[in-house]
């Protein structure tokens, strides 16, 4: 009954949080032996994860911290159980990380549910979690890096039809303090998260007619800012657009 889970970029549940279960190298890798409900619910203790990978992703996101997940094809301890959409036993080796074409296929099957835009709306996801993995960030050219985050970060502005300045921060936390609006740990990933999500929201919007508009507008600048290392963007006084890159 092998299948597939999902976790954050730093290899911890995606539903229960906590610290890493995996060091992201070893492979295969058995995760330790925890108490296994067999009761009726489809989400009880033991260690869960799904026969498909598109149900796996729809349990645990592209890009639940603001990064892409980890998917891995998983093989259960012969007490596993299944129940409703998921799959539980008390351990899992992790075999081996999904491939890309596995994770490619996954995003098509679960854009069915946009019809005629199921095409579109797979490539836009996949251009989403490639960019929120920030594959061109270069620390040796971190001024660079730094220059064309801020030239992105200024075409989304004006994608949007807004005249703000850009205010520059060192850390993310720092711009958090400045906006004074949240105080919870790893916030700026989850704006990263939000980001994608609203761009496709009104992407999809557009293409079904149901907003006036391009389709790509939440998406010019801001998709190629995350490409290049932006941690976070986010308004810190009116008018006023505060970023920050991090390691």
């Amino acid at each position: 009954m092998t299948g597939f889970k999902v976790l954050t970029h730093d290899f911890r549940s995606p539903i229960r949080g906590g610290p890493a279960v995996w060091d992201g190298a070893t492979l295969p890798f058995t995760l330790p032996t925890v108490s296994l409900d067999t009761g009726p619910e489809e989400c009880a203790a033991g260690w869960n994860y799904c026969e498909d990978l598109a149900t796996a992703f729809t349990v645990a996101g592209f890009w639940p911290t603001g990064r892409p997940s980890v998917p891995v094809v998983v093989d259960p301890s012969s007490d596993v159980i299944s129940r409703g959409a998921k799959r539980r036993a008390s351990s899992l080796t992790l075999v081996r990380r999904a491939t890309a074409e596995e994770s490619s296929a996954a995003i098509d099957r679960m854009s069915e549910v946009f019809g005629v835009h199921a095409a579109a709306m797979a490539e836009e996801q996949r251009a989403w979690r490639f960019a929120l993995g920030r594959p061109r960030r270069n620390d040796a050219a971190l001024a660079r890096q730094q220059a064309i985050v801020e030239r992105a970060l200024a075409d989304a502005l004006s994608a949007r039809g807004l005249t703000w300045s850009l205010k520059k921060y060192e850390a993310a936390r720092a711009a958090w303090d400045a906006k004074a609006a949240w105080d919870a740990r790893d916030a700026w990933d989850a704006r990263a998260a939000w980001d994608a999500r609203a761009a496709l929201i009104v992407f999809f919007a557009r293409l079904m007619g149901w907003q006036a508009g391009e389709p790509d507008q939440y998406t010019v600048g801001i998709r190629e800012a995350y490409h290049h290392g932006l941690t976070l963007a986010v308004p810190v006084a009116p008018t006023v657009l505060g970023w920050a890159m991090e390691p």
